[in-house]
């Protein structure tokens, strides 16, 4: 509630200034558009606002160009009016506009019905002062977006951790293909998930540009903590249609079902350790939380390794006792190397046998690609 407070304030402040301003510097009786341009520019996030008004300002420039053009040539009536949209339509089109698409006939039927001329040129000063105020308003006023994008994480780790533990708890009796098609549904519904969660870490990221070093760390530090868990959403994929592989073949001895559990139980609890760990802000606590989650990892392995040993048992199946296991790999894999960037962020001394941070800054567009193979 007050985050909505500060924003509707930030909106009715911002909203005002430019109406006042553009009443100061223009003779006009209720420019009524400076406001509604700076709040439309303020609305968005921060490194997007740039692009925003400029392409606020483009619009209204065409659609100004637009109204001249077909009141000089036929003046105003109904099918002057169909024309004069059509035309502006167009021109919108042809200059990309897209979300501001429609910003070009209204600017041209506004003009149109007060008149070119004098009319014309303020609503173009009235659009240029509205950007102004708002952009101001973004640089100074815009608070981080921080919190959003941490509940964001913890939530999508919960998640994430909630399905492996509902993958746990199935393997208690042998797993039917209900059970299989439900795990499978829900990593799907996580799929989409992400990105709404990317989002989030978006915004921040771009607030954080703004407010110094630290906050840029740590949006970078969120980022890390996205793409590892994005990553692992394929992989626990892959783990439930490999059990579903298994299951119609009467390979699930009460042995390997319940060393399966633990190693999954596991890798759910390392899970929400580093969701937490990745988005607390107390240095104290993310200490604590890195502290376990090291732990859990190397109890993971040691559980992934004697369930490898009893699976070696049953040479007749490898190839499936391989996919499987590949799979747990890779999700303690990635949940260690995924610490290094929360170690770095919080200055905690990392443990010899940890991975150096160095070998973390991959380049983004190597993370793109990497992500973007994962999916398929």
């Amino acid at each position: 509630m007050p985050e909505r407070l500060t924003s509707i304030a930030r909106l009715v402040v911002t909203a005002m200034a430019a109406y006042v301003i553009a009443l100061v510097l223009l003779d006009t009786r209720a420019p009524t558009l400076a406001p509604l341009t700076a709040m439309l520019v303020v609305q968005v996030s921060l490194f997007r606002t740039l692009k925003h008004a400029g392409g606020r300002i483009v619009s209204v420039g065409a659609g100004v160009l637009v109204s001249v053009v077909m009141s000089g040539l036929f003046g105003l009536s109904w099918w002057s009016l169909g024309l004069s949209v059509a035309v502006a339509l167009g021109l919108g089109h042809l200059l990309k506009l897209r979300e501001h698409l429609l910003e070009v006939p209204i600017s041209a039927m506004l003009i149109l019905q007060f008149g070119t001329g004098p009319a014309a040129a303020d609503r173009i000063v009235e659009t240029l002062i509205g950007a102004a105020v708002g952009l101001v308003t973004v640089f100074v006023a815009t608070p981080t977006r921080l919190r959003p994008a941490e509940r964001a994480i913890a939530d999508f780790g919960g998640r994430v951790a909630g399905l492996l533990d509902d993958m746990a708890a199935g393997l208690a009796a042998e797993p039917g293909p209900e059970a299989v098609g439900r795990w499978m549904d829900q990593a799907r519904k996580l799929t989409a998930e992400i990105h709404r969660v990317e989002a989030a870490v978006d915004t921040a990221d771009e607030t954080a540009r703004l407010r110094g070093r630290t906050l840029t760390g740590h949006s970078r530090a969120l980022r890390e903590a996205l793409d590892t868990l994005e990553r692992a959403i394929p992989t626990v994929r892959g783990l439930a249609r490999s059990i579903s592989d298994r299951t119609g073949l009467r390979m699930w001895e009460p042995g390997v079902r319940e060393r399966l559990a633990s190693v999954l139980h596991d890798l759910a609890q390392t899970t929400r350790n580093y969701a937490e760990a990745a988005t607390t802000c107390c240095p104290a606590e993310a200490e604590r939380l890195t502290g376990e989650l090291d732990r859990s990892v190397t109890e993971g392995r040691r559980m992934r390794d004697e369930l490898g040993a009893v699976l070696r048992e049953d040479p007749g199946h490898w190839p499936l006792h391989g996919e499987l296991l590949v799979h747990l790999d890779r999700l303690l894999d990635g949940l260690r190397d995924g610490q290094d960037p929360l170690v770095h962020r919080r200055n905690i001394r990392p443990h010899e046998t940890r991975r150096p941070i160095v070998s973390r800054a991959a380049d983004r567009a190597d993370r793109v690609r990497a992500r973007a193979t994962l999916r398929v």
